[in-house]
């Protein structure tokens, strides 16, 4: 899960005039300034496209969702629990040493330790140990291995004593203006130049770089979505991605919201991005929709309700604006408060709100709506808790066992949060550049951007 609120720094596009599309590399934006490629502390949407590129986790997920070899060519689980990787030996920093077995140790002993780690991958790592069996790391740890694994691809392997430095199929250098990824001698044999990102977080001023051709890769407007420039075609992928309400005032505002999303956005407002969503967890991970029980007991009426989100989101805040409008037909006042992101983010953490929205982007497996429960986990920022948990956590080892459904029942009676929207990504792609769409977008699945191919 990562969320998405984006703080949007304005930039314009003669910075896009001033740097013509080259024939090899690829042009994107980025929406914010993601700051200093960290793979210990960098944890926003935009930091993790840096790690994905300039970072290699121990395995891979494939566009398909199954896992592959990334950094570890092979694994083992062995009999403690544990699990044995073998390491690459082709596997090399920038600066041409190899990775090895103390660099995962001190990566994860970082996220671990390190009071500023990133709490989506602290969280995946939450009482895991690390060692090394003559010279290849192993790591344990409470999850089942299945989990584990699948969510280490989550977790790029920084090499000792340097946060920055990765060993991905690009090398990353930052110009004034711009983040730039050349290709490198890699075991995934990226077969693009290399990508240049500029600050570009106005949608206008988007929409005029697609249009002259000075991206290769952007998201249109919703309105203008079907109308791509003849340079650019239009690529659509389901997401693992919903528009999210918590709240710290019981379950009955969220059983409002459920009723209010069949009908509270207008269908100009989410083109092919986004549609209402239908149950409690991401129908994209293989859950079946399921509503909130009925049979829970309805708390106090709100009269008012407040509600939380990220300033700057102005999509997301188009649709809350039209919530409040359905809110007002059955009498609530639904009063929105934009919140600068980092104050958000400490609010959430500290529990400190009433509703609060915010758009997540989940991990491509079902365990990843653990992070709503677990006592810890990155999502759970109402303190939800129940005695059955814990037997029911002990009882799931892989995807459709049969205590999912258990789980979900569990949920629906008292949930803490609510998701209103399911995405789908609609992006305008040089004609010339061959992509691999996935659930995960562009970037994140391997071999991702290093799969890319420019057509002759």
């Amino acid at each position: 899960m990562r969320t998405l609120l984006l703080a949007l720094c304005l930039a314009s596009t003669h910075l896009l005039i001033e740097a013509p599309l080259s024939a090899q590399m690829v042009e994107e934006s980025l929406a914010q300034d993601p700051g200093p490629l960290d793979f210990i502390q960098g944890d926003s949407y935009e930091q993790w496209i840096l790690q994905s590129l300039a970072g290699d986790a121990l395995v891979g997920i494939a566009a398909g969702g199954h896992l592959v070899p990334r950094l570890a060519d092979r694994w083992q689980v062995r009999q403690d629990g544990s699990i044995l990787f073998h390491l690459r030996t082709d596997a090399r920093y920038q600066d041409g040493s190899q990775v090895r077995a103390e660099d995962v140790i001190w990566t994860v002993q970082q996220l671990l330790q390190h009071p500023q780690a990133s709490p989506t991958k602290r969280a995946i790592l939450e009482g895991a140990s690390v060692g090394s069996d003559q010279g290849r790391p192993w790591i344990r740890s409470p999850r089942p291995p299945g989990r584990l694994l699948l969510e280490l691809a989550r977790v790029p392997i920084a090499q000792k004593g340097h946060p920055e430095g990765g060993s991905g199929p690009f090398a990353f250098r930052k110009e004034p203006g711009a983040w730039v990824f050349t290709r490198r001698d890699h075991f995934l044999q990226p077969r693009i130049d290399g990508i240049r990102f500029r600050l570009l977080a106005d949608p206008a001023g988007v929409m005029t770089a697609l249009e002259k051709g000075w991206l290769s890769i952007g998201a249109p407007a919703t309105r203008r979505q079907s109308e791509a420039p003849p340079t650019h075609r239009l690529v659509t992928q389901p997401m693992h991605a919903q528009l999210v309400v918590w709240s710290r005032v019981g379950v009955e505002p969220l059983r409002q919201l459920e009723h209010w999303r069949k009908d509270a956005f207008p269908s100009h407002l989410l083109g092919q991005n986004a549609r209402p969503s239908r149950g409690l967890w991401p129908e994209t991970l293989g859950f079946q929709p399921r509503s909130i029980d009925v049979s829970t007991s309805p708390s106090p009426d709100h009269g008012t309700l407040r509600l939380l989100y990220g300033a700057g989101e102005a999509s997301v805040e188009k649709l809350l604006l039209a919530l409040r409008e359905r809110a007002r037909r059955d009498g609530i006042d639904l009063q929105i408060t934009p919140v600068e992101q980092g104050l958000l983010t400490e609010r959430l953490q500290k529990s400190d709100f009433q509703l609060a929205c915010s758009m997540v982007v989940f991990d491509p497996h079902p365990w990843a709506v653990l992070e709503y429960m677990e006592p810890r986990g990155p999502m759970n920022f109402t303190g939800w808790r129940h005695p059955q948990l814990a037997g029911l956590l002990s009882r799931i080892r892989q995807p459709g066992d049969p205590a999912w459904l258990d789980l979900q029942t569990l949920w629906a009676r008292e949930p803490a949060a609510l998701p209103l929207l399911d995405f789908q990504s609609v992006i305008w792609v040089d004609k010339r550049l061959e992509v691999e769409p996935s659930p995960m977008g562009l970037y994140l699945h391997t071999p991702g951007a290093a799969g890319w191919q420019w057509r002759l």
